[in-house]
């Protein structure tokens, strides 16, 4: 794999594969745009690379680092995200990952600390993080992921290089985008019996389901930019903004974090009509909880 595989602009793919290069990568990177898994895969591909112990172009895929980050058991490359139970990045994880950036690598010269879904940070947390990337220690990386980089305080996004990835993580149907567009509109309205309508197309259509959920995972990213307020990169951006309207960041968050669930479990459904009656329960109490 190459940076070439990832949607990022030339100037920007450049850049990133010349600091790798020349061992003059910034210290902190800040990954928006695209969608949440190409944000993941291109963290992970520059925190490999940032290991890696090959002589010529990283990562080389052969040296023991690489493989230690294909299995996912690399001592230095250190992942963080929100809590499951309430879609929160915790002040707490931060404070922990600035003490932690103190102590020397295990396995190596460098530390990598990938940050996922940083939209999720309140400002108490933002401002743990300051701290330590403000001052990073030499051969500390950390590399940030969220949908738009202006949903971070301006004092974070400061002490960052920021990589945009664009568009879509794949094209998605005519139908895929109205039915995702439909479940979003019954969220507006706060209605179980909207979602179950809109639901209807997905009936004994597992393929659908799961490219409708993704679509939809896109608008609510789509809805944080808004939120933050950045312009929409999808053709939904009317939606998406009467969503960050009526939701709270944190609210927004954990809808979107249901989706991914749903995602993740979709086949293990045998049956369905199941599935959708609890893909709309679910999507409707994340939506009305109080967080």
């Amino acid at each position: 794999m190459s940076l070439s595989e990832f949607p990022l602009a030339n100037g920007e793919r450049r850049f990133l594969e010349y600091r790798l290069r020349t061992h003059q990568f910034p210290q902190t990177v800040l990954i928006e745009g695209g969608g949440e898994e190409a944000r993941r895969a291109l963290a992970r591909f520059l925190a490999n690379a940032l290991v890696c112990t090959g002589e010529n172009a990283r990562p080389c895929g052969v040296c023991r680092a690489c493989r230690k980050c294909h299995s996912g058991n690399h001592p230095d490359v250190q992942r963080f995200g929100p809590e499951k139970k309430n879609g929160v990045f915790k002040v707490e994880t931060c404070r922990a990952i600035r003490q932690d950036a103190f102590v020397l690598p295990n396995d190596g010269d460098a530390k990598v600390y990938i940050l996922e879904d940083c939209q999720s940070m309140n400002d108490s947390s933002e401002n743990a993080l300051l701290k330590i990337l403000e001052e990073p220690p030499a051969g500390v990386y950390f590399l940030l992921t969220c949908p738009s980089g202006s949903a971070m305080l301006p004092t974070v996004r400061s002490r960052a290089v920021t990589v945009t990835l664009s568009g879509f993580e794949e094209p998605f149907s005519k139908e895929t985008q109205h039915t995702a567009g439909q479940l979003a509109s019954a969220l507006c309205a706060r209605s179980e019996w909207a979602l179950l309508q809109a639901t209807a197309p997905l009936e004994r259509d597992r393929e659908e389901t799961d490219s409708t959920l993704r679509c939809l995972a896109e608008i609510l990213e789509d809805a944080l930019r808004s939120k933050a307020g950045a312009s929409a990169r999808t053709g939904f951006g009317e939606v998406s903004a009467q969503l960050a309207a009526q939701f709270t960041k944190p609210r927004l968050y954990a809808v979107l974090r249901e989706v991914q669930k749903l995602l993740s479990e979709n086949e293990g459904y045998a049956n369905a009509n199941l599935l959708l009656t609890g893909l709309c329960y679910r999507l409707h109490r994340a939506a009305e909880q109080t967080i």
